[in-house]
């Protein structure tokens, strides 16, 4: 099974669904194809649907992702948000860290793809 986005054009919004057993290159990868065919879905907000969860994290990664949404993105200034659907109860900690890479664009987690749908709603207002 392969990560999954569906793509809201009105609301410029993007869900990835990350399935169980992905590793983090297989996803880094897909982020990074995703964007560089469609570069405006660095100014949507994302909502990450990690039902892995993924293990292999790698802080490079990370950093290569966050340095290619900083450099595609043509909403400067713009706050952008991703929310990872995660029940790691460290990831709001985390998320501090990982804001350093990814410019404007702040990261939340939630517990389910509900709840991140609705923080996104409440972000976004």
């Amino acid at each position: 099974m392969s990560i999954s986005f569906e793509l809201d054009q009105a609301r410029r919004r993007a869900i990835a669904t990350v399935p169980p057993g992905t590793s983090w290159i297989k996803f880094e990868k897909a982020v990074l194809a995703a964007v560089a065919g469609d570069p405006d879905l660095t100014d949507w907000n994302w909502i990450i649907d990690d039902q892995g969860p993924i293990d292999d994290v790698d802080v490079g990664g990370m950093v290569r992702i966050g340095e290619t949404f900083c450099r595609l993105a043509s909403a400067a200034g713009r706050n952008t948000y991703t929310v990872v659907v995660t029940t790691d109860r460290f990831f709001d900690t985390w998320a501090r860290v990982i804001d350093l890479n990814y410019g404007e664009r702040r990261h939340h987690g939630a517990p389910t793809l509900a709840a991140a749908i609705a923080l996104l709603d409440r972000l976004e207002t």
